[in-house]
């Protein structure tokens, strides 16, 4: 094919007009949006996250018309938006300025009168049960009609139709109606609770090491037990906090055959057994270390085996511990511990051996309790004396833990309260040594992660005199688990040559406010104070004070305390004391 000159130069003319053209389409239309209405921020907040207006503005259209469209299918969202916030009546409009530069969009919003919930009402099919009937709304009549807490409430019933033995509810139907004259909602939920069931027999699945028999002890419930699903829930945060499992999922099976027992599949994957770890810290006492092994399925059913080593400058010591969980019981483990050391604080000089065995019962996830019986031979050295004792124990205690975090709580508390009966075998001397501890986190100012910590133990000695107490048995304050600022065990009754000669009566307490800005970073003010003696609990109180600063890695927070003695006696050599380790204080 052969073109002439002049039709080749046509040709070329008509490109560079459609050149222009094109390049005159492709230049962007850059705009700036903005809202104009009497809407609150949350609302506000909610639309430019959600409206592709505000959410592509840094992307801006080629031409007016794609703009216009961006902005029409806007309006729907816009509408459906303010609905859920409870403006029914709301009306939007859009006002383009092309006039200036950049383009202005305005939403112009008139939201009108915010409905609220009037009447609201549950209803459930299928045969009459009375505990479904006692179930109540919690959406208050008055409150503003937005979808969120509709949803919410969704979900709560169906979970509370859960624990009543329905394990696959559903929402049936979902009515709304609304009074525009009076700015109402009603509201009605119908429900499907499904069939009743009982729980049947249980499938694994990713078991390698650990035995079906371990899972089946720690097993909560029997078949023919009526289904609740916070005993699955339950379940499966058990078996995480085994350590023997990476993953755990415990889900109800449809029952088959026209049954009413449903089986359960639980799902794991199995994490490695062995763990090595080492830790140090620094306080009052000078540097720490320990150095830890640990298997957490020793002989295949769940057996816990720990043994570790502590070294510092006044203790050093070994410790070999076996625990046996689901014993004679699902929620029960036996606890079997070993331990040697020897102290060499200012207070006293102290080799001893201690076994004993407990039975530790978890009531709930919160609550747990312990029974056991234990034996101590000892050598203590205190002033002149030369002691050996040979005591049988017999330890009682309780815990009830409902803290949100084990190294780094803002919320919640722990409660904790220990007794023991010693019998000394080779006296006859006999006393009752007892401790309580509580601690209790409130969350002040959660924007900055402001929160407060408090602490209060009391213990106390009781059925003999001071003197026919082992030393290392006595109470001793001071130091960096106790009251900072002092010395290790430097408050309390004291030797003519300052040795501290310890007390049967304990108090002590500690506030904390930590803060937390940052991911990373955080600092901490504190004050502590407390008192041992042989006469009262309010006895020669001693108080101290300080700042601290935390550094937030995976494990928990890294502490750095310096602490001050704030009234000191004349025997208090070290004003300033400083502390660090891994976790809060408490």
């Amino acid at each position: 094919m052969k073109f002439g000159l002049q039709s080749v130069r046509k040709r070329i003319g008509w490109l560079a007009l459609f050149g222009v053209a094109v390049l005159s389409d492709a230049q962007e239309v850059d705009y700036k949006p903005r809202i104009k209405g009497a809407i609150d921020s949350a609302v506000e907040k909610r639309i430019k996250e959600t409206a592709l207006t505000f959410k592509l503005e840094k992307r801006p259209p080629a031409t007016i018309g794609q703009l216009r469209r961006r902005i029409d299918g806007d309006l729907p969202r816009l509408e459906a938006i303010l609905e859920s916030q409870g403006y029914y009546d709301a009306v939007v409009s859009v006002d383009i300025d092309t006039e200036r530069d950049p383009t202005r969009v305005t939403f112009e919003i008139e939201p009108g009168a915010r409905y609220h919930f009037h009447s609201i009402h549950l209803r459930f099919s299928g045969p009459e049960n009375s505990a479904l009937r006692k179930i109540n709304p919690q959406l208050r009549k008055g409150s503003p009609a937005v979808a969120a807490r509709v949803f919410k409430e969704q979900q709560r019933i169906l979970a509370l139709i859960q624990r009543l033995g329905y394990p696959f509810p559903t929402l049936e139907k979902r009515t709304i109606t609304l009074d525009r004259e009076r700015h109402r909602v009603n509201l009605l939920l119908e429900f499907n609770p499904g069939m009743h069931s009982v729980y049947g027999d249980f499938e694994v699945e990713g078991l390698e090491s650990v035995s079906r028999k371990y899972i089946r002890r720690q097993l909560s419930w029997k078949p023919g037990d009526p289904y609740d699903a916070k005993q699955l829930d339950n379940f499966e945060n058990k078996l995480l906090s085994t350590g023997l499992f990476g993953t755990a999922r415990v889900v109800p099976q449809r029952a088959t055959g026209g049954t009413n027992a449903i089986p359960v599949k639980i799902t794991v994957t199995e994490r490695d057994k062995r763990t090595i770890r080492f830790g140090v810290n620094y306080s009052d006492i000078g540097p720490r270390g320990k150095v830890l092994w640990e298997h957490r399925n020793f002989f295949g059913s769940g057996e816990h085996f720990e043994t570790s080593f502590t070294w510092s400058e006044i203790e050093t010591g070994g410790q070999v511990s076996l625990t046996r969980p689901g014993f004679m019981r699902s929620n029960q483990s036996l606890v079997l511990d070993l331990d040697a050391s020897r102290e060499t604080p200012d207070a006293y000089d102290s080799d001893k051996v201690r076994a004993t065995t407990m039975v530790l019962r978890d009531f709930t996830q919160e609550i747990q309790l312990g029974l056991g019986v234990g034996y101590q031979y000892s050598r203590v050295e205190q002033l002149v004396s030369d002691e050996r004792y040979g005591l049988v124990f017999f330890p009682l205690q309780a815990i009830l833990d409902y803290r949100d975090d084990m190294l780094n709580p803002v919320r919640g508390g722990h409660l904790f309260g220990r007794t023991a009966y010693y019998k000394d075998t080779l006296a006859s001397d006999s006393f009752l040594k007892s401790v309580g501890e509580g601690r209790h986190y409130l969350m002040l100012w959660k924007r900055y992660r402001l929160s407060s910590a408090l602490r209060l133990t009391l213990g106390s000695i009781d059925g003999a005199s001071i003197q026919n107490v082992p030393a290392d048995e006595r109470f001793y304050v001071g130091g960096g688990g106790s009251i900072r600022g002092y010395e290790y065990q430097a408050v309390g009754p004291a030797a003519p040559d300052g040795t501290p000669l310890g007390g049967d009566k304990l108090l002590e307490f500690s506030v904390e406010l930590r803060l937390q800005p940052g991911r990373r970073l955080g600092y901490a003010a504190f004050a502590d104070g407390g008192s041992v003696s042989a006469v009262r609990l309010d006895h020669d109180l001693r108080y101290g004070a300080g700042l601290g600063l935390r550094w937030f890695t995976g494990i928990g927070p890294l502490r750095a305390d310096v602490a001050y003695p704030l009234n000191p006696d004349s025997t208090q050599s070290e004003r300033v004391q400083f502390y660090i380790s891994l976790g809060q204080a408490f």
